[in-house]
């Protein structure tokens, strides 16, 4: 591959920009030029389909203690203290200046409306309908947009090949775009790339979603943890219809006295814990695949007569997607299934985003900054992306100077399109890796996925990540959160797991 003679410079180079990577740019701004690289135009993120809402202390009868207290239990044993004290603390502060950034949030005539959502003691969920995602990034974007004080460059649709490192530090990435590459050298590097539950057959995510940054970060010699840990949402919309990604259906829904019921019509989560549809979400996903196997269905149903709100007024855009099937959500049961949903691993940081290397920092999804632990509580993701963006910016502007230029040349990043693995990928997961695993069932998707050909930057990063998780699931011997093997079904003491790679091969996947 020839060298790459387009070289561009900035302060903070941004990948990413759903919630973290918007975050951390209004933050980052202020201080240096700041170059946002991003897949989509519009954006690809997580954050534009978040649905049900953003978890924040704002009523007088909830605490920040409390929302702690929550957190940590979802997380099952898992969670850092530490960083879930600042989520719930600094979360406050954020979403205040949210809304004075222009953020609109559901209010009535006493002020924000407030939902309930599972496991959550208090009325902690703000939200605009059931597009709160949409509605957050629209007002971030608009407000990034007004205020960067021309220190803003945006390079998208782009996609990040490779990370620079050289010493021990990162130096910015090789980026494709309009099928030309060219590097940013960058004072420091902040990934906020999204997750990669798109590793199985049924997920929410869009499908550029395919865990870059963590992939990017591993090979470059970063420190990667707890990939294990992916959270199936229990409601899914079933849909035998082509589509990209699973149609959510919020669990605000739950919140608000919607109930499960199987296909006998019984209502079944009462059965299984004490919250019944309240129950953390690892603990209604596998109460639903016991009923499904029990009523050998491959679906059960969620009620929504048992709510006395307005839904089409709540949730507008569940209501319209029911529609588009014929369903009538005021006397009709809605058909639902899990899909995977999000991924608590990633990245390893520290509580300013900062990783093992120099000059490379994480936030959001893709970052392990262990505020989820092994079971994300509802509406958390929103507000960790908003808190944890703002400090990895503030740790990149402080951390900047001092550095010493990169020295190397820079050669391009060999591309192969040849193959087409991503379906393989999701089904080799969704069948061996899914909901409900054990070691043999792991060994066989370890096996099937070391045997998948070279393929995309995104799709080889993709296989990088279902093999990390892969990895991750057999070395866990215990059921926890939203890891469940049952082979291992008891939780055990078993802590944080770390994976490392000191490799920096750029053409396809790592062995394992």
């Amino acid at each position: 591959m020839n060298r790459i003679k387009d070289i561009r410079q900035t302060d903070i180079l941004i990948v990413g920009a759903g919630i973290a990577g918007l975050s951390a740019a209004i933050e980052a701004v202020k201080g240096g030029r700041v170059v946002l690289a991003h897949k989509g135009s519009p954006n690809i993120s997580s954050t534009q389909l978040a649905q049900g809402g953003i978890a924040v202390v704002m009523d007088k009868t909830d605490r920040p203690a409390l929302h702690c207290r929550d957190t940590l239990y979802a997380g099952a044993g898992l969670c850092s203290k530490k960083a879930v004290r600042i989520l719930v603390n600094e979360g406050m502060a954020r979403v205040k200046e949210m809304l004075e950034m222009g953020v609109f949030f559901d209010r009535d005539d006493s002020g924000l409306l407030l939902g309930q959502e599972a496991a959550h003691s208090r009325r902690r969920i703000l939200h605009a309908g059931d597009s709160t995602g949409a509605e957050i990034e629209r007002g971030l974007w608009q407000y990034l947009q007004k205020n960067n004080q021309g220190n803003l460059t945006i390079y998208s649709p782009a996609q990040c090949l490779q990370l620079l490192i050289e010493r021990g530090r990162c130096h910015g990435g090789i980026f494709l775009q309009d099928g030309q590459q060219f590097a940013v050298l960058a004072r420091q590097t902040i990934l906020a790339t999204g997750g990669y539950v798109q590793i199985f057959k049924y997920n929410t995510n869009l499908s550029g979603l395919s865990g870059d940054g963590i992939a990017l970060a591993y090979r470059a010699g970063a420190k990667i943890r707890d990939m294990e840990f992916v959270q199936f949402h229990p409601t899914s919309l079933y849909d035998l219809r082509p589509h990209e990604s699973q149609f959510l259906i919020s669990e605000a829904v739950r919140g608000e006295g919607a109930v499960l019921r199987n296909v006998l019509r019984r209502r079944f989560m009462p059965d299984y814990h004490p919250s019944a549809e309240l129950a953390p979400r690892d603990v209604v996903t596998r109460a639903i695949v016991a009923e499904m196997r029990k009523t050998n269905s491959d679906h059960v149903l969620l009620d929504f007569t048992t709510s006395a709100i307005n839904i089409p007024a709540r949730f507008p855009s569940i209501y319209r997607q029911c529609q588009d099937l014929r369903i009538n959500v005021a006397k009709d049961l809605v058909p639902v299934v899990p899909a995977a949903h999000y991924s608590m691993g990633g990245i390893a940081t520290d509580i300013h985003g900062r990783t093992n290397i120099r000059g490379l920092l994480a936030c959001g999804e893709c970052a392990s900054t262990g505020v989820h632990g092994a079971n994300r509580l509802a509406s958390n993701s929103l507000l960790e992306g908003l808190v944890f963006g703002r400090r990895a910016a503030a740790a990149a502007l402080k951390d900047r100077t001092g550095e010493k230029a990169f020295a190397g040349n820079i050669d391009g990043v060999k591309i192969n399109n040849s193959a087409n693995i991503r379906a393989a990928i999701q089904e080799i997961m969704w069948k061996y890796a899914g909901i409900i695993r054990a070691k043999a069932g792991l060994t066989k998707a370890r096996e099937k996925l070391q045997k998948l050909p070279d393929s995309s930057p995104e799709e080889n990063n993709l296989l990088l990540c279902a093999k990390l998780c892969v990895r991750g699931a057999l070395r866990r011997r215990e059921s926890r959160g939203a890891h469940y093997r049952t082979d291992y079904p008891r939780r055990k003491w078993l802590g944080r797991s770390n994976l490392q790679n000191i490799m920096r091969s750029t053409s396809r996947a790592d062995n394992f």
